[in-house]
């Protein structure tokens, strides 16, 4: 094992300097700090920072790695844990992985170069075989995982008959006549989940029957993301019981199911692995609840782990205990299903779920508390984007609530802008519709958007709720047309977890001369860009340092914008004078040129979902994208353990004002239902639904709560980002027709395009395209431009 001394041999340094540099006492120049880094990297090097060699007797210290710090059911076994250690004289060191796997990582390097004498883990990253044997098997840790044990690997697990539990009580109901039972579990990749799946198949397979896929529902373990999975999936089918592995799910389930209207207790039984306990206070009634208990296997694992270390041969290696409702009668009570008796047990489950939401559809909402006539029903028309999607998975909610029924109509974004100017005046057409921020000029001058002001100024609706930024965008000359449905903004995704290893950081240096850092500038952006392209540096880790999309002229403008913005440049000046053919403007579209060099892609054939895509899978460093997009990211990153991902203010620090409002159709007589809905969509309930569900609210409540802040923590950029954001508007002059704004985003990308396809050179370009902007801008009224 490599010490102090070989890192400094090998780094050419003293012993001193090695030490200064990994303590952080005392500064060391940045190349002295690289070729140590690469030396710590090369070796393998292990700093013990209790500053005895790992050969040496162990401590009585003990690392317990837990996931997450609000996790009531492994704080419990923390105690468990703790009280067993102490009592023997062990000091006990506690670590939150907060579901990171390199957080996970860290933190067991940490432990080890404290020379722990063994560790209690339970770990995200079960796949992660290679760092297990490596770190703590290699050097003869004694380690005990607890519920989840890593794969292929001989080694010590301690948990609870979790396949026992589950076949228990999925056999107890279908005994008793239930088939439509859904399964909210954790990553299959966690052998604890993997046994509720088993005892759920087992329990099928005995009676005869066989599961329903789709009745099946896998989370990242957190009550949000039960939320959005329950919601998306099991909520839109005939239920009768739905099983939950943690109480952390059962909550999400239960909030989900409560939002669609299903009756708890009633016309849903749920059941839950749940905690021993005497108090009935938190739970819910008519909920079952099994009685792990999460002490009792924080004390049996640490006595387990105590047996390997006094005792290293110890051949005991796996402490599985029991739930105790495993020794009581369940009392299960009779299905109270309305829809059992329309749905025939031999239809197929796809044929029962589209009646299920047929019969919805035509009886309303479950257990409607207001009438449903024809004159209460709103047509509302929505681009085909997520956010619209969470708002008609919420509606259920509303319709319950108002009696108001809300009939939804999607549309692809380039073919919205002309339905609403063809179709605003026809019968039965739309009351509400979704619109684009840069489209409001050109629709409030066509009479296309009601004026709403007096509805947003008035006693029954809150705009202090909402971020001005985002209430701005529906405000045109002096009045307010709409109410803002996504208030999102661009920022810059990178790997983190390739920021910060000593191997690129070293290289980068030696490249560049200065730290590997996230940009702040469209230069820096480049360089780093370069750096992680494998045909501009052989040694990157990833094939491309960046992607573009532009597939359609509403994906390039907004990244054309933001480089022309950041360096100063645009397409008219104070006097509506077109000034697309400028220095600042030709330094902008180089900036581009060179960007493609590193995205290995043509930028018109590349959709915003392949960037996020190529980037979600390691193939980029970096992506220039919509924070609607992070949820995806983040967890596809986690799932293939492929790093982590970090969030930042984009380079330039000029993001394109992005975003969709609602508005009314000024045709429609349901203005009054119209704004019932907007004042339920702007609530702070509802607002927190929507950001569950990867949308973008534009209500601030979300963005200030600490719980979503924790899992969702681009929120916190996304609002910093607001304050600089560049409205997309076209020029503007006083009894001017307005321009619509996809005409000049037209000859902006049309720009781009002729240099990249036809090779025209860039000052050609701007050229040309200033003067078809001249043109337009004529055409609409605009002063002729003096002659350059």
């Amino acid at each position: 094992m490599a010490t102090l001394k070989d890192v400094a041999r090998d780094a050419g340094v003293s012993v001193a300097t090695v030490s200064c540099c990994l303590s952080g006492s005392k500064p060391v120049k940045e190349s002295t700090r690289m070729k140590i880094l690469d030396s710590v990297e090369r070796l393998k090097y292990i700093p013990n920072a209790s500053a005895r060699n790992l050969k040496s007797p162990r401590s009585r210290l003990i690392g317990v790695v837990l996931t997450d710090i609000d996790n009531l059911y492994h704080a419990e076994i923390f105690k468990g844990i703790s009280s067993s250690l102490q009592s023997q004289g062990y000091t006990v060191s506690v670590a939150f992985s907060n579901n990171q796997p390199d957080q996970e990582c860290e933190i067991i390097n940490d432990f080890i170069s404290q020379n722990v004498a063994g560790l209690l883990i339970i770990t995200c990253q079960p796949q992660n075989t290679d760092f297990f044997q490596s770190r703590i098997l290699n050097f003869h840790i004694p380690v005990v995982f607890l519920e989840r044990i890593p794969w292929d690997l001989d080694v010590c697990l301690a948990g609870f008959q979790n396949e026992e539990i589950t076949f228990y009580l999925t056999d107890a109901l279908l005994k008793k006549g239930y088939r439509q039972i859904g399964l909210v579990l954790g990553p299959l990749s966690f052998s604890s989940e993997q046994d509720c799946m088993l005892g759920y198949q087992r329990a099928f397979s005995k009676n005869g029957l066989s599961p329903t896929p789709s009745l099946i529902c896998t989370t990242n373990l957190t009550k949000e993301d039960a939320f959005k999975t329950v919601l998306t999936t099991l909520s839109k089918r005939p239920l009768e019981a739905v099983i939950s592995s943690s109480e952390t799910l059962h909550w999400g389930a239960l909030e989900a199911l409560k939002n669609r209207g299903f009756s708890i207790p009633g016309q849903v039984l749920l059941l839950t692995f749940g905690e021993e306990t005497w108090s009935q206070a938190h739970r819910t009634e008519g909920v079952i609840y099994t009685s792990r208990t999460a002490f009792h296997l924080g004390s049996c694992a640490s006595r387990l782990l105590l047996k390997h270390i006094l005792y290293p041969d110890c051949t005991e290696k796996t402490l599985i205990l029991s739930d105790s409702i495993l020794k009581e009668p369940l009392e299960i009570p009779p299905i109270d299903n309305p829809f059992r008796k329309l749905l025939k047990a031999e239809f197929s489950p796809e044929l029962q779920a589209q009646l299920f939401q047929e019969i919805s559809s035509m009886t309303g909402p479950l257990f409607s508390s207001c009438p449903l006539t024809t004159d209460t029903q709103l047509r509302i028309l929505l681009a085909d984007l997520s956010t619209a999607h969470s708002v008609e998975l919420l509606s259920d909610s509303f319709t319950r609530s108002t009696g108001i029924r809300l009939s939804f109509q999607y549309l692809p974004q380039k073919e919205l802008l002309p339905y609403i100017t063809h179709h605003s005046e026809e019968p039965r057409a739309f009351d509400i519709c979704m619109y684009d921020i840069p489209w409001l000029d050109y629709l409030v001058q066509n009479s296309l958007l009601a004026d709403l002001t007096e509805f947003i100024t008035g006693e029954d609706f809150h705009p202090e709720s909402i971020f001005p930024e985002n209430m701005e965008n529906c405000r045109c000359q002096d009045g307010y047309y709409g109410i803002p449905l996504i208030g999102g903004a661009q920022i810059l995704f990178y790997r983190r977890d390739l920021f910060e290893d000593s191997r690129c950081q070293k290289l980068f240096y030696k490249l560049h001369g200065s730290t590997l850092k996230p940009p702040r500038t469209w230069t820096e952006f480049n360089r780093i860009a370069s750096f992680f392209t494998q045909s501009e540096n052989p040694h990157s880790p990833t094939p491309f340092g960046t992607s573009l999309a532009g597939v359609t002229d509403e994906e390039l403008a907004p990244e054309l914008w933001i480089r022309l913005w950041a360096m100063n440049g645009r397409l008219w000046d104070a006097y509506n004078r077109p000034c697309l053919d400028c220095p600042e403007n030709q330094a902008a579209l180089e900036s581009v040129l060179e960007t493609l060099r590193y995205t290995g892609s043509d930028p018109f054939s590349t959709s915003i979902p392949q960037t996020v895509e190529n980037f979600s899978l390691g193939r980029t460093a970096m992506l220039i994208t919509y924070t609607e997009y992070a949820t995806q990211i983040s967890r596809s990153l986690h799932e293939n353990i492929i790093g982590q991902v970090g969030y930042k203010l984009l380079p330039g620090r000029r993001p394109a004002s992005i975003g969709w409002n609602l508005g009314v159709n000024p045709y429609s007589s349901k203005a009054p239902l119209a704004f019932q809905f907007f004042r339920w969509l702007c609530q702070r309930d509802t607002s927190f639904y929507i950001t569950i569900l990867d949308g973008q609210s534009p209500v601030m409540a979300p963005y200030h709560s600490l719980e979503l802040l924790k899992l969702y923590p681009w929120m916190s950029i996304t609002e910093e980002s607001f304050s600089y954001t560049q409205k997309r508007k076209g020029p503007y002059k006083h009894n001017a027709l307005v321009v619509p704004q996809n005409k000049i985003e037209g000859i902006l990308c049309q720009t781009l395009r002729q240099v990249l396809q036809e090779g025209t050179p860039i000052s050609q370009a701007l050229a040309d395209n200033q003067e078809r902007l001249r043109s337009l801008l004529l055409s609409y009224g605009y002063p002729r431009p003096f002659t350059r």
